[in-house]
């Protein structure tokens, strides 16, 4: 329930601010944010299979119980996700820059403002990567109150952003982009603080499993095919729309994308809500339970999705 409160609060601001920022920074700079933003998207698509596996095996050691395990598991997440973050650092430096450069079409006037941009999404790319074994740790221990409170205030902050937009008189794409990526930063330290209080296991040190790290890099074997595919499909579509119709028909796929979003989280909450107790029963054996878990998470899916259908009918 405290999530979908949320989703309702973040559906209300995020259409509304959409619009806003639309009308703020012009079709030009809103498409040139969007498409931009996609090299990341596109090089870090690693970064979602290793975050389903993260949340995966900290909530397994969580449902066994094993304290030192989870604490190891932990710690080498976190190193390991540090290393893709460097990884994506270096990839979006140098690849990700000569693509910027030399492939999309781009306005001369604001090839500077898209530079800035770039590196700022390359920033909260970074902070994001680091920052998923604090969150993969408060899904995990189930602490959906404050997620929800978090990102509401996450969502709020936003609408923010948007009324400084207004207000402030300088190069707004730019100071969109300083803003959005303060506020990212902002809410990441305040995971890890409340991680580093609660949670002992979020504690880091010098800890490298070889064999966790292996079992999480084989776990994330399986979906880093069907990740890459999704971001391919996705991002590849905004950097062909923009190499042959430029950024004006990035905009218009970027609303497109926020709506979409908005539809895809009616299920989205109650797999994350349901995840952590499917995996924990498993660990501990509960078999009758995790089925009827994954039976009960089917049918309500079912009943949301045939409920969005009816109201976009």
């Amino acid at each position: 329930m405290m999530l979908y409160i949320r989703m309702g609060i973040t559906v209300l601001v995020g259409l509304y601010t959409s619009r806003v920022v639309l009308q703020v920074l012009g079709v030009s700079d809103y498409g040139i944010y969007g498409v931009v933003g996609g090299i990341i998207a596109f090089i870090g698509f690693l970064n979602g299979s290793m975050s389903g596996a993260t949340s995966r095996f900290l909530t397994y050691e969580l449902g066994r119980e094993t304290e030192g395990k989870l604490k190891e598991t932990f710690v080498s997440s976190f190193w390991v996700h540090l290393i893709i973050a460097a990884i994506i650092f270096v990839l979006a430096e140098t690849v990700g820059l000569w693509f910027l450069y030399n492939r999309l079409v781009i306005p001369e006037v604001r090839m500077d403002a898209a530079f800035w941009v770039y590196q700022f999404s390359v920033a909260s790319a970074v902070v994001g990567i680091t920052q998923v074994p604090y969150n993969a740790s408060v899904i995990s221990h189930e602490d959906m109150d404050l997620y929800a409170y978090v990102e509401i205030a996450n969502v709020l902050l936003k609408l923010l952003i948007v009324y400084l937009l207004i207000i402030i008189t300088t190069d707004k794409l730019i100071l969109y982009a300083v803003l959005y990526f303060t506020v990212s930063f902002g809410i990441a330290i305040y995971y890890r603080w409340y991680c580093i209080h609660h949670y002992e296991e979020s504690r880091l040190n010098l800890i490298w499993d070889k064999e966790i790290v292996t079992k999480m890099l084989r776990f994330c074997g399986w979906d880093l095919y069907g990740n890459g595919c999704v971001v391919a499909k996705q991002q590849g579509i905004n950097f062909l729309v923009n190499i042959f119709f430029g950024v004006a028909l990035n905009a218009g796929i970027s609303i497109a994308s926020v709506v979409g979003g908005t539809l895809s989280g009616f299920t989205g909450n109650i797999t994350l809500a349901l995840r952590p107790q499917i995996i924990k029963n498993y660990a501990q054996r509960n078999y009758i339970s995790m089925q009827n878990l994954i039976s009960q998470g089917i049918k309500y899916i079912i009943l949301l999705l045939y409920y969005s259908f009816c109201t976009r009918s």
